[in-house]
Order: C-alpha cells, then structure tokens, then sequence
C-alpha cells in the first residue's frame, strides 16, 4: 500500500467518469436522432433510445428544481400510495380492535370454565 497515489487514483477515477460521461451523450445524441423509428438503430438502439429518454427526464427534473415547483409535481401513483397506506392503516386498526374483543371474550370464557 505503500505505493498507492491518491491523486493519481482520483485522476484515473476523474478519467473513467468523463469517459463514461461523453459515451453517455454519445448515446443520448444518438437516441434522440432515431427517436419514434422504434428499434432498427442497430445493436445499441434500445440503449440509446432510453437514455434519450432519461436525458429528457433529467431535463425536466432539472427545469423543475430550478423554477422551485418540485413540491407541486405530484404523481398520481403517489396519491394512489397515500390511499393505499391510508387503508392499510384503518385495516390494522380494526384488526386490533378485533384481537382486544378476542382476547376479552377468551380470558372471560376461561375464568368461566376454570
């Protein structure tokens, strides 16, 4: 260990990530070109086909942060969670309320029988 770099270490990582960085906009550039001509791009087109659209989600995120509306955007899916949840929590109430009744009705049949 007494031979490792850190600042040739984080030069290669640095490297490796701008590598990675221009092949995914390579990629973006490329799926964005084809966009709506479905998968006859060639070997990589489902790739580049989704990092368009990952690209331009990005774009939205970013657009959406920036105008400070993040909270706003709400999903329906998310609405639907909230009810579900909200459901799940009255069904965990009433089953409690049930094994309360339960275990009253058994401890009063078995001070009866005893």
């Amino acid at each position: 260990m007494a031979d490792f770099d850190p600042v040739k270490f984080f030069a290669l990582w640095m490297f490796t990530h701008d590598q990675a960085d221009d092949l995914m906009v390579q990629s973006v550039e490329r799926g964005s070109a084809v966009a709506g001509e479905g998968m006859s791009g060639g070997a990589d087109a489902f790739t580049d086909g989704f990092m368009a659209m990952v690209a331009k989600e990005k774009a939205r995120i970013k657009e959406q942060i920036a105008s400070g509306k993040i909270d706003e955007a709400v999903n329906p899916q998310d609405e639907a969670l909230e009810e579900i949840r909200f459901e799940v929590a009255e069904l965990r109430g009433a089953m409690q309320q049930m094994q309360t009744t339960l275990d009253a009705l058994a401890a009063h049949i078995t001070s009866k029988g005893a």
